[in-house]
C-alpha cells in the first residue's frame, strides 16, 4: 500500500465533488489536486489515511485533452478557484454530471426520472464577481489559502471586477499608515458603476487613503469604516444601487446580492416564467433585500417576503417603494417561527419559493412547508447537496419536475440550481 511521502504513478479515473480528481490502487482512493479524468500523473502522497489518501502531482505523464493552461499565478496555492486548469466545456460537463451524481446519492431519486436541463453558461468567465473580500494580516492583502489562516498575498484577481483591483492597488499603497484594516469588502453595481468600499478596522483610517480612494476611483459612491459590528459611513451616500431586469435595487454594507449580475438575471427570468397568472398568493423565503419577490411581482399577486437578518427587510422594504410594488410585504423573522403561524391561519398557498443559504431549510422548516401544500415550490439553491437532501423530504407529496443547473461561478466548481416542484 502506499507510504507519506513516496511517489507513485497513478490513472485518474474521474472528479470528485470539488474537482479533484481521483485514482485509485486496490480499491484505495486517493484525492489529486489539479488532475483530470484520463490523465497518467506521477504523485507524491501528502496525507495518508485509513480509507483514503491525498496526493500532489510531482509530474504529469499523461495529460487530459481538457486541459488548459492556467492564466492565475495564484492558481496553486490560492483555493479560491478550482477547475481554471480545464477547458469550460469540460468543466460544465463535470457539473451536469456532479449533479446528476448528487441527486441519486442525497434525493434518493432516478436522474433519468426528473428533466435536468443542461447547465447555463455565464457569459464571461473572468472579471465577473461584482464582491469581493480580502483579509489583511501581516501587511499583506489576499485570500486565505485553501482550509487555513494563511494569507496568500495577491497584486490582481482576474475573477472579480477590474475596479476592484484598481482599489486593491491604492489601498495596498497605504497599508503601511492603516495597520489596524483586517478586511477589505467590496460591491459593485455592474449597469450603475458604482462602488462600495467597507474597511473593516480597528484604527481610524488614515485621510490619506481616503482622499486617494474618493478621487482616483470614479465610480466609489460609499466608503464604509467597520468596528464592532457598526458601519460608519466615511464618504457618499449609505447604499449603492444596482439593476435586475429592469428593477432597481438599492444595496446595503450588510445586504446579501448575488456575484454574477448577468447570470442572476438569467436565473430569475427562470423564476418568473414559472409563476402563472394564477399564481396569486405567494410566500418567498429567505427573501433578502427582496429582489425575486419585486422580480415576479404584479398587481394580481399578493406576495409575503420572510428574511432572519433585519437589515435585508429594511432594504427590501425601500427596494419595494422604489419599484411601487405596493401589494408585497417584508417580514423580519426566522423562517421556522412564521411557517407554523401561517400554517394555523389555513392560508392558502399557490406558490412557495425558497432561496436558502447553503445548509438548506432546516428540518422543522421543511416540514411544514411539505404540510402547507402549495400547488408549486420553487427552489433556488446554491448547493446541490443541500438541495438534493431537501428534494428527499419534499418528494413524498411533490413530483421534481425540472432542475436548470446555472453557472454563476466560472472556473470553481460552484453551481446555482433553480428546481420546480408541482403538488401531486
Amino acid at each position: 500500500m502506499f507510504e507519506e511521502g513516496k511517489n507513485y504513478k497513478l490513472s485518474i479515473i474521474r472528479q470528485e465533488s470539488t474537482g479533484m480528481g481521483i485514482a485509485k490502487f486496490n480499491k484505495f482512493p486517493v484525492f489529486i489536486e489539479n488532475a483530470l479524468p484520463g490523465e497518467i500523473v506521477e504523485v507524491n502522497i501528502t496525507k495518508l489515511k485509513k480509507s483514503y489518501a491525498v496526493g500532489k502531482v510531482v509530474k504529469y505523464i499523461t495529460k487530459s485533452k481538457d486541459r488548459i493552461d492556467i492564466p492565475c499565478s495564484y492558481y496553486e496555492t490560492c483555493g479560491g478557484c478550482d477547475l481554471m486548469h480545464q477547458t469550460y466545456a469540460s468543466s460544465l460537463d463535470f457539473k451536469r454530471k456532479n449533479l446528476i451524481e448528487l441527486i441519486y446519492k442525497f434525493a434518493k431519486v432516478n436522474s433519468n426520472l426528473i428533466k435536468i436541463n443542461n447547465i447555463v453558461k455565464s457569459n464571461k468567465n473572468y472579471y465577473y464577481r461584482n464582491k469581493v473580500t480580502f483579509h489583511v494580516k501581516d501587511n499583506k492583502i489576499g485570500f486565505y489559502k485553501e482550509k487555513t489562516n494563511e494569507i496568500v498575498e495577491i497584486d490582481e484577481c482576474i475573477i472579480i471586477n477590474p475596479i476592484f483591483n484598481v482599489a486593491l492597488k491604492i489601498i495596498n499603497k497605504h497599508l503601511e499608515n492603516n495597520k489596524g484594516i483586517r478586511k477589505i469588502i467590496m460591491k459593485y453595481g455592474e449597469y450603475t458603476k458604482e462602488l462600495m468600499i467597507i474597511l473593516d478596522t480597528t484604527k481610524e483610517i488614515d485621510e490619506n487613503l481616503i482622499k486617494e480612494l474618493t478621487t482616483k476611483i470614479k465610480g466609489l459612491r460609499s466608503l464604509y469604516k467597520f468596528y464592532r459590528n457598526k458601519y460608519k459611513l466615511l464618504y457618499g451616500e449609505e447604499y449603492i444601487q444596482e439593476k435586475l431586469l429592469d428593477k432597481t435595487f438599492k444595496i446595503s454594507p450588510k445586504s446579501f446580492f448575488q456575484v454574477n449580475t448577468k447570470q442572476a438575471e438569467e436565473m430569475f427570468k427562470l423564476v418568473k416564467k414559472y409563476i402563472t397568472n394564477n399564481d396569486t398568493n405567494i410566500l418567498d423565503l429567505y427573501c433578502g433585500i427582496g429582489v425575486i419577490s419585486i422580480i415576479i411581482n404584479d398587481k394580481n399577486k399578493k406576495i409575503l417576503g420572510v428574511d432572519i437578518v433585519k437589515e435585508a427587510i429594511n432594504d427590501a422594504n425601500i427596494n419595494k417603494e422604489i419599484n411601487n410594488c405596493s401589494n408585497i410585504s417584508f417580514v423580519a423573522s426566522n423562517v421556522k417561527n412564521v411557517l407554523p403561524v401561517i400554517k394555523k391561519a389555513n392560508k392558502t398557498l399557490d406558490v412557495i419559493i425558497v432561496d436558502p443559504p447553503r445548509s438548506g431549510i432546516d428540518k422543522d422548516s421543511i416540514k411544514v412547508i411539505a404540510e402547507l401544500l402549495p400547488k408549486k415550490i420553487i427552489y433556488v439553491s446554491c448547493n446541490p447537496t443541500t438541495l438534493c437532501r431537501d428534494l428527499n423530504v419534499l418528494k413524498e407529496k411533490y413530483d421534481i419536475k425540472e432542475i436548470t443547473p446555472f453557472d454563476l461561478f466560472p472556473l470553481t466548481h460552484h453551481v446555482e440550481c433553480v428546481c420546480v416542484l408541482n403538488r401531486r
